[in-house]
């Protein structure tokens, strides 16, 4: 698909959206694409053109929302605010890492968007993010670290906004690569996967309100908790795996032999389902005949669903 196709197409889903609102997002996605030069790592890091458009609309259905909050209350302070922001440095941020130094993956947002695609090599991009608001460095131990560090306005459009530049991470992971440990963790954003192939020893997945959907990760022991958002994970784990689900929602879909995993589980007022096993209501589960894959699970008022296909 060529850039124009891809452009028409999103014009197209959008139509619900007002004529002004259209040709704002579509302007606004053609610069995306000038900027990066690179029209088929965009199309890959955006998705397809109707996922984009669900986005979208959602986003300008929030920005009105916001705006409307704003007129309501004190202009002084909406000021204010914009003043703050204007004081910071925002540019499009680029990180490259040679990936024969990298054993180890830390990333770690508070809020944002971020998009993890497959590439030749270990790379940051952002785009209206502030260089303040972003740690990214090879430690000594050869743990690649990326995070924001300080809080930043993630309004998608607003008419009030002296910028358009939509705050968005794409972090690139080479194909097939192979670490000791990976850690990812949201809070209140969104951190979405293109089809990974990364293996690792160990690891930690860690939601908090927002959404993850991780496809592509096959590992050893890796260890997760959902607080109050959603998460989606298609891969393989294995050993002694710890989840906590507060009052979200888990899913996973996992490739192995489903004999070969065994599983404990403490429900409060969710669900729980493992395979073809679904518990509901306040119950605990024990197994005394513990495999060496094995779950133990603490669901609250959320839902924790496990797949395991052979």
């Amino acid at each position: 698909m060529t850039r124009e196709e891809y452009l028409n197409e999103l014009k197209s889903s959008i139509m619900s959206l007002s004529s002004d609102e259209q040709a704002e997002a579509i302007q606004y996605y053609s610069d995306y694409f000038d900027e990066a030069d690179d029209d088929e790592k965009v199309m890959r890091e955006l998705g397809s053109p109707e996922e984009l458009a669900k986005t979208i609309i959602e986003k300008f259905a929030n920005a009105l929302v916001d705006t409307k909050a704003n007129d309501d209350g004190d202009s002084g302070k909406k000021d204010d605010r914009e003043g703050a922001s204007s004081g910071l440095s925002i540019d499009a941020l680029y990180f490259e890492f040679d990936k024969k130094e990298v054993k180890k993956l830390s990333m770690d947002f508070g809020a944002a968007e971020v998009v993890v695609i497959e590439g030749e090599k270990y790379s940051i991009e952002t785009r209206g993010l502030p260089e303040e608001c972003m740690n990214c460095y090879l430690s000594k131990e050869g743990t690649l670290v990326v995070s924001n560090s300080h809080r930043f306005n993630l309004n998608f459009w607003s008419h009030n906004r002296r910028s358009r530049i939509v705050p968005r991470v794409l972090v690139t992971i080479p194909k097939n690569a192979e670490l000791e440990k990976i850690r990812i963790a949201i809070g209140a954003g969104k951190l979405t996967t293109k089809e990974l192939s990364v293996k690792c020893a160990a690891g930690n997945v860690d939601v908090g309100a927002g959404n993850m959907v991780l496809n592509g990760i096959f590992g050893g022991h890796i260890d997760m908790r959902c607080g109050m958002g959603n998460l989606e994970y298609k891969g393989s784990v294995t050993g002694s795996v710890n989840l906590d689900c507060g009052m979200g929602s888990v899913n996973l879909e996992l490739s192995g032999d489903p004999k070969s995993y065994s599983y404990d589980a403490k429900v409060g007022l969710g669900d729980f389902r493992f395979n073809d096993d679904k518990k509901s209501g306040v119950c605990q589960i024990y197994n005394n005949q513990k495999l060496a894959n094995h779950f133990s699970v603490n669901v609250g008022m959320g839902s924790v669903a496990i797949k395991i296909n052979a």
